[in-house]
């Protein structure tokens, strides 16, 4: 019997995320919305097809997490509805919007990947000073 392709979880490699795009600092309008983009660029040696879940969670000014935690980013470039311009180019995006009265403070966002050997990327930490 001849086999095409021979899957060994052991040789499995984690994804990889790098190239966060992400504002270092916002200024929320007293009475409207601020709607921002967050994108970071993964890849996996094992083809991306092998990517199962790019997320990341949010730290609040006081380090508590927030109860919406884990974001999911996207690469299907549906603009409108993620914020993602190009479609399976490996950057996956989301549109975050932050209401009036949003907390002023530090924010900490880590950015992370899962394959579908649920092995996890690295971390980017990215810090947001909300005015």
């Amino acid at each position: 019997m001849e086999y095409l392709s021979v899957f060994d979880p052991a040789q499995n490699v984690p994804p990889v995320i790098k190239n966060v795009q992400a504002p270092d600092t916002l200024n929320v309008p007293a009475l409207d919305t601020l709607k921002i983009v967050l994108s970071v660029d993964v890849s996996d040696a094992d083809g991306p097809a092998d990517l199962s879940f790019v997320f990341f969670n949010t730290f609040r000014p006081d380090g508590s997490p927030s109860s919406n935690n884990p974001f999911q980013l996207f690469d299907d470039g549906n603009v409108i509805a993620n914020g993602d311009l190009t479609k399976d180019d490996g950057t996956y995006s989301r549109i975050i919007i932050l209401p009036p009265g949003t907390s002023k403070g530090k924010y900490r966002f880590d950015f992370q990947a899962l394959d579908k050997s649920d092995e996890p990327s690295n971390i980017i930490s990215h810090f947001m000073v909300v005015k």
